[in-house]
């Protein structure tokens, strides 16, 4: 595959990732089209799990990130209303030492659009996609609202799990539908005697019988704490966007939070009570499974596989970036097709993704509403818990989006992609021409369903 022109749909932390990678391990050359007339300030403090600093450390971006930071080795597991802490999820990863970094989003955003000026990315805003068609076998159109057609040899749908090239392309039947649970977030500043709270190391995830909230330090100074709640609520009104579009929630809603997930304890209490300003969400997942790439258009992070709350779909969505950046720099060394590299991505990804989905799901049903009896019984027997299901091993923090191994030699899956490449890096010789006999000889036997070559050539 000769050097591309990449379209990037989406200003996300995927597809500003997305774009550095690409830059750093290919010649493919990236444009990012974003739907706002700015960068987005949305989102509360997000967790990085160690895999995510691998990644940063990879860019020479980690030191940048743990500036704006708060770094913490555990999560600590409390009940909301005696305050008792009940465990603890070790968050660090022993082999590498990387910790996690729970970063406000809007400055991780910053540093990330930094790093894309320094690496000459164009960033154009107020681009609404409407569609995407398709010009020719090399070429993807991206049609924006404005009549303008953007036509490059490859297109990423990083533009979240309300994806317009979803919609518009890869798989429209599959929309997102809502959880059945609401996010809400604030910040407050840091309460006198959550420093000194027997068994809080800076981060806790506080759980009751109407949800749970988390609490945690989001920068260097424990000054700044994120306040984010997950709760069962019904499902919203009118559309998507009427619903988030509330934003800050007045003195009613912010009175509801507090009965919610004040508690019995009173430093808990002090933390929810301290925020001045909540934002509310709905949380939309999508079906499980699902098609990742259609031609020469490609879907990553929550655009493919948007999961249950708690999934840390960031995370997966930065190192879904990672592989695909350097699995389109594999193919320009090899000289495989498109198609190649994005089978090899679904490959490499989809089963990491599915883990994390059943993982995501078991904690997706401690937050919602449940009885006395249960909340009790979930705090008795959660030693248990953790023990089976959240040991270290479990959370994946070995994985390396940066260094995995992505196979073999890719597959070339076309005589037009491997012409083409003969062509563009200036090989002294080319296939011959053939009937579609000794083309079939020549290249390997074919896949009757897919219509896909499965025997790579040796180039």
């Amino acid at each position: 595959m000769p050097p591309q022109r990449a379209t990037i749909i989406g200003l996300g932390l995927s597809g500003a990732l997305l774009a550095l990678s690409l830059r750093r391990s290919s010649s493919t050359t990236p444009t990012i089209y974003e739907l706002r007339s700015s960068p987005s300030t949305l989102g509360g403090a997000i967790n990085l799990t160690p895999p995510v600093s691998r990644i940063l450390e990879s860019l020479g971006l980690l030191t940048s990130a743990k500036e704006i930071a708060f770094e913490t080795t555990e999560i600590g597991i409390f009940s909301l209303y005696s305050g008792a802490k009940l465990g603890g999820l070790p968050f660090v990863d022993a082999e590498t030492g990387h910790s996690s970094l729970r970063i406000e989003r809007s400055l991780l955003l910053g540093l990330l659009l930094r790093a894309l000026e320094e690496a000459d990315v164009q960033v154009v805003f107020g681009k609404r996609l409407e569609g995407v068609r398709d010009v020719d076998e090399g070429r993807v159109a991206a049609v924006f609202a404005d009549g303008e057609e953007v036509e490059s040899e490859l297109l990423f749908g990083c533009d979240g799990i309300h994806s317009l090239v979803r919609g518009a392309y890869v798989e429209p039947e599959r929309k997102a539908t809502y959880s059945g649970l609401s996010s809400a977030y604030g910040f407050s500043a840091s309460p006198e005697g959550l420093a000194e709270k027997g068994g809080f190391e800076g981060t806790a995830v506080a759980s009751g019988m109407r949800g749970s909230v988390i609490v945690s330090y989001c920068g260097p100074g424990r000054e700044k704490v994120f306040v984010g709640a997950v709760m069962e609520v019904k499902a919203p009104e009118g559309d998507r966007d009427g619903w988030r579009g509330k934003g800050a929630m007045g003195a009613e809603a912010k009175k509801e939070l507090v009965e919610r997930f004040g508690g019995g304890d009173p430093v808990f209490r002090k933390v929810v009570d301290g925020v001045e300003e909540w934002s509310f969400f709905p949380v939309w997942v999508l079906p499980n499974g699902g098609t990742y790439w259609k031609g020469r258009t490609v879907l990553v992070g929550d655009a493919a596989h948007a999961g249950p709350p708690g999934g840390e779909g960031a995370a997966l969505a930065m190192e879904d970036a990672v592989v695909l950046g350097r699995l389109v720099g594999k193919a320009e060394e090899e000289g495989a097709s498109v198609e190649a590299v994005f089978r090899r991505y679904e490959e490499l990804r989809r089963g990491r993704v599915m883990e994390n989905y059943t993982r995501a799901s078991a904690r997706w049903e401690g937050a919602k509403n449940r009885s006395w009896l249960v909340q009790r019984c979930m705090e008795f027997f959660m030693w248990a818990f953790l023990m089976v299901y959240w040991n270290n091993k479990g959370w994946g923090f070995e994985y390396d989006a940066a260094n995995v191994e992505l196979g073999g030699k890719l597959y070339v899956t076309t005589l037009r992609s491997w012409k083409k490449y003969v062509w563009a890096t200036k090989r002294p010789s080319a296939p011959p021409r053939s009937t579609r006999s000794s083309t079939k000889k020549m290249l390997g036997p074919v896949d009757a369903k897919s219509a896909v070559v499965t025997k790579h050539l040796s180039l």
